[in-house]
């Protein structure tokens, strides 16, 4: 049987909403790892664009549904500042998939502490925390790439 490809939106949905689930499990883990409860403080932001980005995704796919473009661009907003940028590409590529190749790749614990200070980040000794959090940069990719698809076609389709 024939199934259609799924949408670019829907795509993006799917991996921003695996992104914040991850993030989530992720950070109450390292709370709860390393003796951190301020760890928590992700869920106070996943949760809600988990929340959000659910119900305006549903909203956006509706047939006749009015504003539909201008919810359109509120939802590509809270994506890409929280799901892209604040976890895909600064939690996930930065804190975790930079921070272990630079540390298996050898450099000095000097310089990793600069770039890596003890009271914000923990050095690679946990194998489930590390690669949770490797994969919030795996998982941005995709995200990026259906995402800027979802931005053009929004962009043919607005005034000029």
């Amino acid at each position: 049987m024939f199934k259609p490809a799924k949408s670019d939106q829907t795509r993006v949905g799917m991996y921003s909403n695996a992104l914040m689930l991850l993030t989530s499990v992720h950070h109450v883990y390292g709370a709860i790892r390393y003796h951190t409860p301020w760890r928590m403080h992700v869920l106070l932001l996943s949760i809600p664009v988990l929340v959000v980005t659910i119900i305006l995704g549903r909203m956006i796919k509706r047939k006749g549904f009015s504003l539909k473009q201008a919810w359109s661009w509120i939802y590509c907003s809270v994506i890409f500042l929280v799901a892209i940028g604040m976890i895909g590409v600064y939690e996930g590529l930065y804190n975790h998939l930079l921070k272990n190749i630079l540390y298996f790749g050898g450099l000095p614990a000097a310089t990793m502490n600069m770039l890596f200070p003890s009271s914000m980040y923990e050095m690679p000794d946990d194998i489930f925390f590390e690669l949770t959090g490797v994969l919030q940069g795996i998982i941005v990719i995709p995200l990026a790439v259906y995402f800027s698809r979802m931005i053009r076609r929004l962009l043919m389709k607005s005034p000029v």
